[in-house]
């Protein structure tokens, strides 16, 4: 696969699954190759203009292909690519969560456009390590402004998969996970692994979150755990 200059913010947020609907278009190609007006019936409340967006997106990005067959009308093909598929273990496992969640938390809502969002994921995975401040969550994620981040965190509290509650004995609040929160661990664990592998897969230049001091306490815990076994 030929290199490219282009800088990303990397495939987990920012231009790569940073999207409403992404991870919705990525689950119904795993069914196989969808024509342009499948998808457009398989995600109703998309518009064209969106749809066509997220779709060149994750082209960009190498996980899906894109084939113009010469003929008229003319048709449009989408498919996902080998580096497409390797997020089947993780879509099966966001599959998983999902159900659960919609079971047992919040049928209405629609986990995977949920999980869609430029920083959620990333939010998410951070707060695996323990309560959050705000300002611990911007030095965390410095590419994400403060506005986009108290709208994902208040998004991701509405789901109900963080609290936002005062420390004992101090005013001020932090974030943390809830049950449900706690629950998505492989989910997230998974997802950090793709990601790394992604980017070395891709050959496109990656600014990464922050994120080795959340991995670091992480690994921590589990040795920890591990040794008291």
């Amino acid at each position: 696969m030929s290199r490219q200059k282009k800088t990303i913010v990397c495939p987990l947020g920012g231009d790569g699954f940073g999207g409403k609907w992404k991870f919705w278009i990525l689950y119904h190609l795993l069914g196989g190759t969808r024509r342009f007006g499948a998808l457009q019936r398989l995600l109703p409340e998309v518009s064209r203009q969106m749809l066509t967006i997220q779709l060149r997106e994750l082209e960009q990005i190498g996980l899906i292909q894109r084939r113009v067959y010469d003929q008229a009308p003319p048709r449009v093909e989408y498919a996902l690519t080998e580096l497409g598929w390797s997020l089947k273990p993780l879509l099966c496992q966001m599959e998983t969560w999902g159900k659960w969640y919609s079971k047992q938390i919040s049928p209405q809502y629609d986990w995977l456009v949920s999980l869609g969002g430029r920083w959620k994921l990333w939010i998410w995975y951070h707060l695996l390590s323990g309560p959050k401040r705000f300002s611990d969550v911007q030095r965390l994620l410095p590419q994400a402004s403060r506005q986009v981040l108290a709208l994902q965190l208040r998004e991701l509290e509405h789901m109900g998969v963080l609290h936002h509650q005062a420390m004992p004995g101090s005013p001020r609040k932090v974030y943390q996970l809830s049950e449900p929160g706690r629950r998505s661990e492989p989910m997230l664990r998974q997802m950090y692994a793709w990601g790394r592998w992604c980017c070395e897969q891709i050959g496109i230049k990656y600014e990464w979150p922050v994120h080795d001091e959340t991995t670091k306490r992480l690994n921590d815990q589990e040795e920890k755990s591990t040794l008291l076994l």
